[in-house]
C-alpha cells in the first residue's frame, strides 16, 4: 500500500480508502462487514469514509465497532439527509451523534453531504463545523461536493480544508483548475466514485439488462450511455495489467492533488483489488494518450 499526504494537514492516509456505503446492508450478517473491515485494515487501508445516512447509520456503528477510537485509523463521515437541514445547530447535533456511533472522540473529516450552492449561501453550516472544531470534536472541516465550481468556491471563501469530489473516466471537470488551486492552497482532495457506481469495472455490456438494486441504476438516465462508453474503453482496459477496473482506479489516482481514492466494497475479493490498485506511479502516459483518444468521440 503506498500512503499520500492529506493536502498540508499533515496527515497521511492510504492512497487506496474505503468507502463505507456498503457497510451494513441487511443481505449479510454483521460479521461479514465487520470482517471487511478488519480486512481492510490488515491490508493497510487508513481511511474509512461513511455517512450519517450510509444504511441509517448502520455503516458508522460497523466503523464503531472495529475502529473505535484507534489514532492511527483517519475517519471521515458526512452529515445530510432528506430534511436539507444544513444549519449550525443541525451540523454540531449530527456530529455528537455520528461521534456515538463511531465511538470516537473526534472525527477527523467531517463534511456536509453533497449540498447545493443555494444551500451553501443560506446555512450557517460553516459556524457548525467552526464550533466543532474549536470544541476538538472535529480535526478538518470539509464538504463533499456536487461540482468542482463548487469546490473551488469553497476554497476561495476560506471554508474548508478537505474536499470529496467526483472524479472518474467519465467526470474529469476537477481538471480545469480545481487540481491546481487545491495543491495551492493545500486542500486535501478524496476521490469518490472512481468505478462510477461500478460501471467502469466493465461488468455490464451494452443492451444487457442491469439487475435491479444495483447501484450503476443511480446513474440514471445516463446510465445506458455510461455502459456504452465503458465498452468503448473495453480495448484499451483489456491490454491494461488489472483490466479496465485497475485502469479506471488508476486513472483516478493520478494526479498528485488527489489525496486518496474512496472506492466502495462489499466483498474481501472487491476490497483486495481496490487495495491492490494502490500505485505511486499512476496511469502511464501513453495509456492516458489512448484514454483520451477514445474519450474524444464521446458526447460529454
Amino acid at each position: 500500500m503506498n500512503y499520500r499526504e492529506l493536502g498540508k494537514t499533515g496527515v497521511v492516509v492510504s492512497e487506496v480508502g474505503l468507502g463505507c456505503n456498503r457497510l451494513g446492508e441487511p443481505d449479510h450478517p454483521e460479521e461479514h462487514w465487520t470482517g471487511l473491515v478488519e480486512q481492510a485494515v490488515d491490508l493497510g487501508v487508513t481511511l474509512f469514509d461513511s455517512a450519517e445516512s450510509y444504511k441509517s447509520g448502520r455503516s458508522e456503528e460497523i466503523l464503531g465497532q472495529v475502529l473505535g477510537n484507534r489514532g492511527d485509523m483517519c475517519v471521515a463521515t458526512k452529515m445530510g439527509g432528506p430534511k436539507r437541514d444544513m444549519s449550525a445547530a443541525r451540523v454540531v447535533e449530527a456530529a455528537e451523534a455520528s461521534l456515538q456511533r463511531l465511538r470516537r472522540d473526534r472525527i477527523d473529516i467531517y463534511q456536509i453531504h453533497s449540498p447545493n450552492r443555494e444551500e451553501m449561501e443560506r446555512f450557517d453550516w460553516a459556524d457548525g463545523l467552526a464550533r466543532l472544531k474549536e470544541q476538538g470534536k472535529i480535526r478538518f472541516r470539509a464538504v463533499a461536493v456536487n461540482s468542482a465550481a463548487d469546490a473551488l468556491w469553497l476554497i476561495e471563501q476560506g471554508l474548508v480544508e478537505a474536499l470529496q469530489v467526483t472524479y472518474n473516466l467519465f467526470n474529469t471537470e476537477a481538471e480545469e483548475g480545481l487540481f491546481d488551486v487545491a495543491q495551492r492552497q493545500g486542500i486535501g482532495l478524496l476521490c469518490r466514485l472512481p468505478l462510477a457506481q461500478g460501471i467502469l469495472t466493465g461488468k455490464f455490456r451494452p443492451g444487457e439488462v442491469v439487475p435491479e438494486g444495483h447501484r450503476a441504476h443511480r446513474a440514471h438516465h445516463r446510465m445506458a450511455e455510461r455502459i456504452q462508453m465503458a465498452d468503448d474503453l473495453h480495448g484499451v482496459g483489456a491490454a491494461y495489467e488489472g483490466g479496465l477496473t485497475r485502469m479506471a482506479l488508476h486513472f483516478s489516482l493520478t494526479p498528485r492533488a488527489i489525496s486518496a481514492i474512496i472506492p466502495g466494497a462489499r466483498t474481501s475479493q472487491q476490497l483486495a483489488e481496490n487495495v491492490a490498485a494502490s500505485s505511486v506511479l499512476g496511469l502511464p502516459d501513453a495509456i492516458r494518450q489512448e484514454i483520451d483518444r477514445v474519450r474524444a468521440g464521446w458526447k460529454v
